[in-house]
């Protein structure tokens, strides 16, 4: 008996360490996660946040029960179903021709779809090798599996609360020094049309990847009809580097008028916080948007 048991468990902790990485780096990089599942088009951005979170608490419920052994048959069937929806959404992907990161490592490793199918066959085969494994023998196994359920979903809301759940605080901080803006427009170091008629006007790093994610969350609201649509206007922190190809290839971003500023007028107009993202109407500045905040 023993001897057929090792084998098996040994199969079922390995399968349940890869859920629990899988878990940890897609919160360690939830921010991409949550923006890769918006891009799709299919969910709000709110319910794009939480789906996200219910996803990681599923993979960390489900590592941390088969490395605890108990209930296998019930998660020997979650494991299956979550696996197998993943596999059906990637083959979703290759159908389609998406070759992106599909974030199933989160951004720690890259995987393409079928990449990451076989990854899932990987997966799936460590799950058939573990079936039929004798649970641990354990007291209160209900209260466990009640706290490993509860426990993952609320660490992570806690470590990773939603934005939308703190939209007020990101637009009471001061993410904008509008005098330094105002002296730049007078001084001419930014085009005077900026505060004509509307405009969004955008403070960017090409080097800042909250600044490439601002760009696709701003692209993605704009196709979904959720953003303004007037003229972008992009103002870029001058640095080493002045090609914006990447930064535009990457991020699928389409500015009307692209203008380099100086890292001093950038920051100061900025106070020093990237991105910043302005909704004008004529000289008015009605909105403020860092990336946590742009909805």
């Amino acid at each position: 008996m023993k001897n057929r048991f090792f084998p098996k468990y040994v199969f079922r902790a390995l399968l349940g360490i890869l859920f629990l990485f899988s878990a940890a780096a897609k919160l360690i990089g939830i921010d991409a996660f949550e923006l890769y599942l918006f891009g799709f088009g299919w969910f709000s951005l709110g319910t794009a946040y939480l789906l996200a979170r219910l996803v990681i608490a599923a993979e960390f419920t489900l590592g941390l029960l088969l490395i605890a052994n108990f209930w296998p048959k019930l998660v020997f069937w979650g494991s299956l179903a979550l696996l197998a929806g993943f596999t059906l959404f990637l083959l979703y992907l290759v159908l389609i021709g998406n070759k992106d990161n599909c974030n199933c490592f989160g951004e720690l490793v890259n995987l393409n779809p079928v990449q990451s199918i076989w990854k899932n066959v990987g997966m799936l085969t460590l799950l058939l090798l573990s079936a039929g494994v004798h649970p641990f023998g354990m007291k209160r196994k209900g209260l466990w599996f009640a706290l490993a359920a509860v426990v993952p979903l609320a660490t992570v809301l806690i470590v990773s609360p939603p934005d939308n759940w703190r939209y007020d605080s990101y637009v009471r901080s001061n993410m904008l020094n509008e005098p330094a803006f105002r002296e730049a427009l007078e001084q001419g170091i930014l085009p005077h049309h900026v505060v004509e008629g509307n405009h969004v006007v955008c403070f960017y790093s090409l080097k800042c990847n909250f600044c490439k994610m601002s760009a696709r969350k701003l692209m993605t609201l704009r196709e979904r009809g959720d953003f303004p649509d007037a003229p972008i206007i992009a103002f870029i922190g001058l640095g080493e580097d002045t090609d914006t190809g990447p930064f535009l290839a990457e991020t699928g971003f389409r500015p009307d008028e692209i203008h380099f500023i100086e890292p001093a007028d950038f920051l100061r107009i900025t106070n020093g916080a990237m991105p910043l993202i302005l909704v004008l109407h004529d000289s008015t500045v009605v909105e403020k948007y860092n990336y946590r905040n742009l909805h």
